[in-house]
């Protein structure tokens, strides 16, 4: 399995809020369209899963982008799950709580009272997603793995096919079976 598609099928093992934060981080960091940033949550999804899953991409570049993804996003959970990252995290909640409630926002101060109750479940959701998350990098997104897949992959001039992860020969290789 690609990289790439490693990656992919983590990704949508992760629930929708979860693939909505990390596109969202994602779109932040690493896509250098400024369009990106002001699309929503969907729209940064969608990219994400554009730019992890552009067809025919040659092995060094689907290996620098499971790299730069890989770094990104240790940077990001790294951060994440450190007490003073919880801590930034339940202050801006309680801020925008209270700028809701001063400027008579009812609906904004709801969402942020729901947000603050909800804090607790959302680390415990996160060191989920972060176990997941180690998991992967530890076996598919080493520098090693990453390596030999695209060392692989241009031994025998192979593409990534997105969909099935699965790399195909192009027509005039050598190595194609004589039947």
């Amino acid at each position: 399995m690609s990289p790439l598609k490693a990656i992919t099928s983590w990704l949508e093992t992760l629930d929708l809020d979860m693939q909505l934060e990390v596109a969202g981080f994602a779109a932040f960091l690493m896509f250098e369209r400024d369009d990106v940033l002001t699309l929503g949550g969907s729209e940064q999804l969608e990219a994400l899963h554009q730019w992890l899953n552009e067809p025919g991409l040659p092995s060094y570049v689907a290996a620098d982008r499971a790299l730069s993804f890989r770094i990104c996003f240790g940077c990001f959970v790294d951060d994440r799950m450190t007490d003073a990252g919880c801590k930034r995290t339940e202050e801006l909640v309680c801020k925008i709580l209270k700028e809701a409630k001063r400027g008579g926002k009812f609906a904004a101060s709801r969402k942020a009272q729901r947000m603050l109750a909800l804090l607790p479940a959302r680390k415990e959701s996160w060191e989920r997603v972060v176990r997941s998350w180690n998991e992967l990098t530890a076996t598919c997104l080493t520098n090693e793995a990453v390596r030999s897949w695209s060392a692989a992959s241009k031994r025998i001039g192979l593409k990534v096919i997105p969909s099935s992860g699965v790399p195909i020969v192009p027509l005039r290789s050598p190595h194609r079976g004589t039947g």
